[in-house]
């Protein structure tokens, strides 16, 4: 089964992904970005957030459902940090001594941790072994029809120290005046799970697994999926910059075979998603789909599409 998510969320003055700090000045990540302006095609420059930021999120709200679910997380993924077994010092954490065969090294972590299970990872040693990440996500662009509107602007800001009564000033490294440039821009982005990959080996496409922690890892990716869209607990700067806005529309779809929504970057997605699903039926394959805009909130779109997920037996 293969779960396709489309989202649309506004954030005004948000910090969710800075890119470097120059001096005091903190820049926003911004991306060039085709759009139409009279009939011509024209290249501007809009905030964005990339999807190495969304997927750090969603990592992070895994760790606390798999945690939650008594499924097996390592000791660096717990504190959130990602590094995966890329070398041998951290695999050794796993697995001592490193055989020298690839699949026994892939089932070794699979088995130690969920989250490199449903996050891929690369172990560059000899030999080298790689396992695909069992989601993907886009880069949050501004959405097509507005995106001409979307803008970045530093905020000044200002950190006061108290003046010194016997030398009359204060402590300089005490004051500050730094800027932080914030976005506010309509955002799209997808995120796609492929289930039928979580628990399963990359090398020889057989189950590392049982079949009972497989569904308990698929069940702990969708609601970490759920948790995260549903808080807003993605991107950076949150303790003082939490956007202002959420989602205003969410398209979900569940298919047999990988398929993937319509960008809600483009004002027609989900008339578009809805006309390719349709296609998809004439094939023969059943599919769910669903929306979130004013009449269901995101919740209930998202609850809708793990019930049926449940109801076919995926967890």
């Amino acid at each position: 089964m293969f779960l396709s998510v489309g989202v649309r969320f506004e954030a005004n003055v948000e910090a969710l992904n800075m890119v470097e700090t120059a001096g005091n000045y903190s820049k926003h990540r911004r991306v060039p970005y085709l759009v139409e302006e009279d009939g011509k095609l024209k290249t501007v420059y809009v905030p964005a957030l990339s999807g190495e930021s969304l997927a750090h999120a969603y990592q992070e709200h895994l760790v606390r459902e798999a945690l939650s679910m008594n499924l097996p997380v390592c000791d660096d993924c717990k504190r959130n940090e990602f590094f995966k077994s890329m070398n041998k010092v951290h695999l050794k954490k796993k697995i001592d001594p490193i055989p020298d065969d690839p699949k026994k090294i892939e089932e070794a972590i699979v088995k130690a941790c969920v989250i490199e299970d449903v996050g891929g990872f690369l172990y560059a040693e000899k030999p080298p072994v790689r396992r695909s990440s069992a989601f993907q996500v886009s880069y949050a662009l501004p959405v097509k029809s507005v995106a001409l509107f979307a803008t970045s602007e530093p905020q000044l800001h200002a950190r006061h120290a108290q003046i010194d009564v016997s030398s009359k000033k204060g402590n300089v490294s005490e004051q500050m005046i730094y800027y932080v440039e914030t976005g506010t821009a309509l955002y799209g982005f997808t995120f796609n799970l492929d289930l039928d990959a979580i628990g399963v080996s990359a090398i020889t496409s057989k189950p590392i697994l049982d079949e009972s922690e497989i569904k308990a890892r698929r069940e702990a990716a969708l609601k970490a999926l759920f948790r995260m869209l549903s808080s807003s607990q993605f991107g950076a700067k949150l303790s003082r910059f939490f956007p202002v806005g959420g989602i205003t529309e969410l398209v979900v779809a569940v298919t047999e075979h990988p398929f993937v929504v319509t960008s809600p970057i483009y004002d027609n997605y989900i008339a578009r998603t809805e006309k390719r699903l349709a296609v998809l039926k004439e094939f023969g394959e059943e599919y769910f789909f669903t929306v979130a805009s004013e009449d269901k909130v995101p919740e209930e779109a998202l609850k809708e599409a793990i019930d049926y997920l449940k109801e076919k037996g995926a967890f």
